[in-house]
């Protein structure tokens, strides 16, 4: 029977299915290939091996992919399988348009000469025998013709985030609870209960404790007389500590990369940048989305580093998801821009590191000042 023919189950609810197949770990990997002289590249995790004799592997991609096209027209593809801490490499092929290999370090393979991505976990290059239809997505299977690993841990998708295999499912939830205490979901002062935490998230009740557990090292959660969490109000004390912390790891970051930062990267933080001068300029711009900018900027820059403790460390310290209540009735734009980072991204491009840390520290002073402004109009805390 055609595929086609198949009908949607009435009453089949496809957001339940999404959200109970995301239950189901994966390793992730970039598909990429050439065609007509033109590099493709595109993030996937239905990837799978299929025979050992003789060796194949299989991957799904989705028809609306221009991966897709250009994998059945050349014939040949490679598995690129990422590494526990190239997060940035899955988001960047997992977008649409743009030049997805700016930047990106690349061999061509001796079997079809298609792109090779370097300093991977590993690369199987594969010749496709079969290309069979299910759904949206054409199923590849391949010959395996090249086979490469390297030493490391491999990155891992799960529930919408990407992290280690063995610690995802825990940083998943860590991060959700994160989000719940920051948004004061939960009032500032009010008691975290555990079973209730459970119930809205959706997670395991060892994971939740262990997260507001984590929560109270960081001074976001403290515990009553009797052993209840409760959310930490935050004073503006607290504010210029995680603001100062943060801005030590960035100004650590840009000062160890003595060779410089990748183009791909650069060109990321200048369209940001202009990305926020956007959002300031429309009258409907909103500070939700402007900080979402300002939060990719820096986890963009932190992430260079190449190291997921030091990114997860930066991530820890911030508090921006509290400022979008603190400034409701208030017009942001008279308190908060982006000329810092405009210039701390100009400083990266022309390799002038001590403008780049300056940069740094001047917007670490504002983000201060735009907390403290927060605080005080909510009577000393949030």
């Amino acid at each position: 029977m055609n595929t086609q023919d198949l009908l949607p189950i009435p009453g089949f609810d496809q957001d339940m299915f999404r959200r109970v197949v995301g239950h189901f770990a994966s390793g992730v990997t970039v598909i990429t290939t050439s065609h007509d002289g033109r590099l493709y590249g595109t993030t996937a995790s239905a990837v799978s091996s299929l025979s050992m004799d003789p060796p194949m592997m299989l991957m799904c991609l989705n028809r609306s992919s221009s991966t897709h096209d250009a994998v059945r027209a050349a014939g040949i593809y490679v598995i690129n399988i990422l590494a526990d801490h190239q997060e940035d490499l899955a988001l960047r092929f997992g977008r649409k348009g743009a030049d997805k290999f700016s930047g990106v370090g690349y061999t061509v393979s001796e079997h079809g000469g298609v792109p090779v991505l370097e300093d991977v976990l590993a690369t199987i290059t594969c010749v496709v025998t079969e290309a069979p239809q299910g759904g949206s997505h054409t199923v590849f299977f391949g010959q395996v013709v090249d086979a490469r690993a390297a030493s490391g841990n491999p990155l891992a998708y799960y529930r919408g985030a990407f992290g280690r295999l063995e610690s995802v499912r825990e940083l998943d939830t860590y991060r959700k609870v994160r989000r719940w205490v920051l948004s004061r979901s939960t009032p500032s002062g009010g008691e975290l209960e555990i079973h209730n935490l459970v119930t809205a998230l959706g997670a395991e009740p060892d994971d939740v404790f262990n997260s507001l557990v984590k929560l109270t090292t960081e001074g976001l959660v403290s515990r009553s007389d009797s052993g209840a969490f409760q959310v930490t109000p935050i004073t503006a004390e607290l504010s210029d500590g995680l603001y100062e912390g943060r801005a030590m790891i960035e100004a650590g970051v840009i000062a160890s990369r003595a060779q410089g930062f990748d183009e791909g990267l650069l060109e990321t933080l200048l369209q940001l940048t202009k990305d926020m001068e956007g959002i300031r300029c429309s009258a409907d711009g909103s500070l939700r989305d402007f900080l979402e900018l300002h939060s990719r900027f820096h986890q963009s820059l932190v992430r260079a580093s190449g190291s997921s403790q030091l990114f997860e460390s930066y991530r820890r310290l911030s508090i921006a998801g509290v400022w979008t209540e603190a400034w409701d009735d208030t017009d942001w734009r008279d308190l908060l821009d982006h000329a810092e980072l405009s210039r701390l991204a100009e400083a990266l491009r022309t390799g002038e590191t001590d403008a780049a840390i300056d940069a740094v520290r001047a917007y670490t002073e504002q983000a201060k000042h735009f907390a403290r402004l927060a605080i005080a109009s909510r009577g000393g805390a949030v």
